[in-house]
């Protein structure tokens, strides 16, 4: 049986064997009684499904099997071989192969295996290059992941060189092999190497961590992890076989190896030089949210793992050596998700492609293409979407470009010749997709199977019925936690419903049905609007849409409210349906263990689904002793597992390890109070003025992040996708929680100001004055917000402080009370998704923008930037801002301000010994004391004796939603304005 012990606030889970039968005597057994009747009696196939495919228009190319007879075994190289018609195919298994370059042959000869170095190797074979001599000399060089071998203790990288023998088909040279350099290693070890255009040999080496750069190896110098690598393997120093080329550029560098030639790398997958102008091109395999494409330089450092490509990752780690270069290209998880370097095009059967760097994505299998001229990225195209794995590139003796697939085939582009009308057999309305017998009555096809979960997640107020639907007779692999395998063309269905009266279910109306399928190893996102007359739904384009709907409400002043509702985008879908999670969110064992009323009875849905044979195996636990999580809406549940069941279900597909949600907290309900690290603990981006904020602070909701970013709308709210209204029965729920945890002895709370008698007198100046205290500072916005939930809705009190809130200057008070303005009273602003197009689009005024930058109440600008003899210098001077930025480059800077922060500029925060948090810019720090400039523009002189943290935030000073509270018209004049200072 499950058993919940409480630990400090925070539930730890426990699971014990049911004895209880060992403690009745074989004597006094009861008979046994029926068992209990299943839910499901028999599994009935789905085949009416027709969500295959994609809706999207064809892409211009293809991928066409090449070299057709042939096929091997996890291929992760392919190089020709120079003076000859033979092409080289190095495995995974590291084993050597040869084939003669013929598009009818159809063998293929091993000429060496990496068991003939050492029969006890267990790894993996991750590259192969050929010495610039080696029609001559015979050496190639292979890279081997080691990670088992006798005397080994632990995972190494090795670099071997080998010599073949100039027959046909050559072979190996038996006891040629020879050690080149070898180095430990525990995960992203790299995988690549290639001759330079300079003779020397180039290694592509990982931070050797399974995940986070914990050792922070990325930026550390003194080893081979984290760093591409540079050695002349023709002249070989003493006791070595390579040495050092003498512009390597680290080697006066204290700590420094000399080997290296970059740092900062994460896992450098696939590299290739461009035989035309030289550059080294590698595609680099990011963790949570991007994945990259970098031109090498040397002496570079490429961020990792402070950055995760151009965004902030980790901060605090300290910067290695090296000048840092951003990406040529990045690719965010909802399209990328593990890159694979390619090559520059030179060949010529393809005059299209010449001059074009070709790679592609190993998970979602898209080519991609694009040209490097004069420092930037021209024609950059979506070239292909294949189903094929392809981990490697590789090219003939014309240098014509091929992908190989891990499963083993080889592969050209072609164009592709698809039928327009091919995109337009993906079902366009709901009744096409086979997933129900009735589209208005929610009625599943023959094998489709609803069911319920625990905890379900906030969809801004929506109803919502759930369905699933697996092919045919396949299976579901039953997991964790973290959710089960489903085999391809699985399709799992929510319909979503809005009460057009508020509190009466039955106005309930659908508006949208979400589909997420499995196609081809891929999960995709679809969804589909409801027609006015609720018989059908029609696709939603792949960038979404907003549509209004009017809800009677009989608290709001007028009986009508207006709610707008996002149809998300498909890459914003695939934002919360994480790797981490495994994508689909609620059909894992912590939401499906409940029972569903299957009609005739009610069961529960594992051991219903398991009994018709929907899992390839049962779970190996008793349905008592599995967890669930609680209903955090459900009042008679146990208040810590109502929290953290919400956390779960609305926070831990990105905040969990490798999620996305780089905050350094794991929120899933399985998580102990240490691992969860969100008690007391400071945040890693920002605090919005929350003095002494904590992610959660035990026994003070005024000062807990989590709950203000429920709280709130606009920048900053969470979840930051998918909602756009506030969940206020999670409020209530949080602030009861959090002001339950036990506090530490030394805890200070931060809401200052108006006292309760001063709250309810009678006198509206007093009430007033107090109200205005109350709002001084976030902290305090806190409890006044808390007070409005509390009051009824006649209350004058709640009326004033809503005014009082949403009328105030500061955006970060003002955010809380945005959910009580209605919203089609809500001024037409940019708000917190910003379209630079909406923008760019208009033509601005720049007088009008110099009265918004000097004079316009809460416009920041004057407060931090100098333009000549006006304004205060706390961050960039922008007199001549244009001078070497375009109008899209400074916009970009204005929405996206902490993409690159100058290190002059860069905020720290300083905890103090006894509690204090300070932050600001870093004026001075020395052996004595730090010196901050805060954002009134005081000093503040810490000594360094009282300073417990000194942390560097990957958040700029300069707001990142600065227009938001703008008109599309007012931020144009801005932008027009500061276009003219050059």
């Amino acid at each position: 049986m499950m058993t919940v012990v409480a630990t400090g606030g925070w539930i730890a889970l426990s699971v014990a064997a049911d004895d209880a039968a060992e403690k009745t005597p074989p004597s006094e057994s009861k008979p046994a009684e029926p068992e209990k009747p299943f839910g499901l009696s028999k599994r009935v196939p789905w085949t009416t499904s027709r969500v295959k495919g994609s809706p999207e228009p064809p892409p211009p190319y293809k991928l066409q099997r090449e070299y057709p007879h042939l096929k091997f075994d996890q291929p992760i190289a392919m190089v020709p071989e120079p003076d000859s018609n033979r092409i080289f195919i190095f495995e995974v298994g590291g084993k050597l192969l040869t084939f003669e370059d013929d598009p009818d042959v159809s063998d293929s000869v091993a000429i060496f295996d990496m068991k003939w170095i050492d029969k006890s190797i267990g790894g993996s074979g991750w590259g192969l290059t050929l010495h610039p001599n080696y029609a001559e000399n015979g050496y190639a060089y292979i890279f081997l992941n080691v990670t088992k071998r006798d005397g080994q203790e632990s995972e190494h990288n090795y670099i071997y060189r080998i010599q073949l023998t100039k027959t046909n088909p050559p072979q190996f040279v038996r006891g040629s092999e020879t050690l080149i350099v070898k180095w430990a290693t525990a995960g992203h070890g790299g995988g690549d190497l290639a001759f330079g255009p300079d003779g020397y040999l180039y290694i592509g080496s990982g931070d050797g961590t399974s995940g986070s750069d914990v050792d922070n190896t990325g930026q550390d110098l003194s080893d081979f992890t984290g760093s591409i690598l540079r050695i002349d393997v023709d002249h070989p120093s003493e006791g070595k076989e390579y040495s050092i080329p003498p512009d390597n550029p680290f080697l006066d560098v204290e700590g420094a190896i000399p080997e290296a030639w970059t740092n900062g790398h994460r896992q450098v997958w696939r590299m290739s030089f461009d035989r035309e102008t030289g550059n080294l091109w590698v595609g680099e395999v990011g963790q949570d949210l991007w994945e990259m494409i970098h031109l090498i330089r040397r002496g570079g450092n490429y961020g990792w793992s402070i950055y995760e490509g151009s965004h902030p990752f980790m901060l605090e780690r300290e910067m290695g050596p090296g000048k840092l270069y951003k990406p040529i290209v990045e690719h965010p998880h909802s399209e990328s998700r593990s890159i694979t370097g390619g090559y520059v095009y030179r060949a010529k059967k393809r005059p299209e492609f010449y001059g074009m760097y070709i790679y592609c994505d190993y998970e979602t299998g898209i080519v991609w293409g694009f040209r490097y001229e004069d420092e930037q990225v021209k024609d950059h195209q979506r070239l292909s979407d294949s189903t094929y794995k392809v981990a490697t590139f590789g090219h003939d003796h014309d240098r014509e470009l091929y992908l190989v697939a891990l499963s083993g085939e080889i592969f050209s582009l072609v164009p592709s010749g698809a039928p327009a009308h091919a995109a337009e057999e993906f079902p366009r309305k709901l009744s096409e997709t086979g997933l129900f017998t009735s589209v208005p009555e929610q009625i599943p096809a023959a094998g489709v199977l609803p069911y319920s979960v625990n905890a379900p997640a906030w969809v801004d107020g929506a109803h919502v019925q759930r369905f699933v639907g697996v092919p045919g007779e396949e299976q579901i692999t039953y997991g964790g936690h973290r959710g089960w395998e489903f085999p391809n063309n699985t399709v799992a269905a929510q319909t979503l419903s809005l009460e057009m009266e508020a509190g009466n279910p039955a106005s309930r109306r659908p508006i949208e049905t979400r589909l997420l399928t499995r196609q081809e190893g891929e999960w995709m996102a679809y969804t589909y609007m409801w027609n006015d007359a609720g018989d059908d739904a029609d696709l939603v384009g792949r960038d979404g849409m907003d549509r209004k709907f009017q809800i009677r409400d009989a608290a709001e002043p007028k009986g009508v409210r207006q709610q707008t509702w996002r149809y998300a985008a498909r890459t914003e879908c695939m934002g919360c349906h994480s790797r981490a999670a495994k994508w689909v969110l609620g059909l894992n064992t912590l939401q499906m263990n409940r029972d569903y009323d299957f009609g005739a009875v009610t069961d529960n849905q594992i051991r219903a689904w398991d009994h018709i044979g929907m899992f390839k195996e049962s779970p190996k636990k008793s349905i008592g002793e599995l967890p669930k999580l609680s209903n955090p809406y459900d009042e008679s549940a146990e208040l810590n597992a109502r929290a953290r069941s919400y956390l779960h279900a609305n926070c831990s597909h990105c905040h969990v390890s490798d999620g996305g949600g780089n905050a350094k907290m794991e929120l899933e309900f399985t998580s102990d109070e240490k691992k969860a690290n969100i008690f007391n603990i400071p945040p890693n981006h920002g605090n919005f003025s929350i003095n002494n904020g904590q992610l959660i602070a035990k026994g003070a909701p005024e000062r807990s992040l989590i709950l203000y970013r429920l709280s709130k709308l606009g920048q900053g709210r969470m979840p930051v996708l998918g909602s756009a209204v506030v969940d206020e029965e999670a409020l209530k729920l949080f602030r009861q929680w959090v002001a339950e945890l036990p506090t530490e002895e030394d805890a200070t709370t931060s809401a200052q100001g108006a006292q309760p008698e001063d709250l309810n007198s009678d006198v509206v100046a007093k009430r007033t004055a107090a109200i205005k205290k109350l709002l001084e500072n976030v902290s305090g916005a806190m409890v006044a917000v808390g007070l409005v939930d509390q009051e009824p809705p006649a209350s004058p009190l709640r009326g004033e402080i809503i005014a009082a809130g949403a009328a105030h200057t500061n955006p970060l008070v003002r955010d809380l009370f945005e959910r009580f303005v209605p919203e089609e009273q809500r001024v037409r602003r940019l708000g917190p998704l910003v379209r630079p197009e909406q923008i760019l689009a208009l033509t601005g005024d720049a007088e009008r923008g110099r009265e918004l930058f000097f004079k316009a109440a809460g416009v920041q600008c004057r407060d931090c930037h100098k333009i000549g003899d006006e304004g205060r210098e706390l961050g960039p001077e922008l007199t001549h801002v244009a001078k070497d930025k375009d109008k899209m480059k400074i916009l970009d800077t204005i929405l996206n301000p902490s993409k690159e922060i100058h290190k002059d500029y860069v905020s720290y925060i300083v905890e103090t010994k006894r509690g204090q948090v300070h932050a600001g810019l870093l004026v001075e720090k020395t052996e004595d004391e730090v010196v901050l400039k805060d954002n009134q523009h005081e000093l503040i002189r810490i000594s360094r004796a009282d300073i417990e943290i000194l942390q560097p935030q990957d958040k700029s000073l300069m707001p990142e939603m600065l227009l938001r509270e703008m008109t599309a018209e007012q931020a144009a004049d801005l932008l027009q304005f500061l276009v003219e200072l050059k």
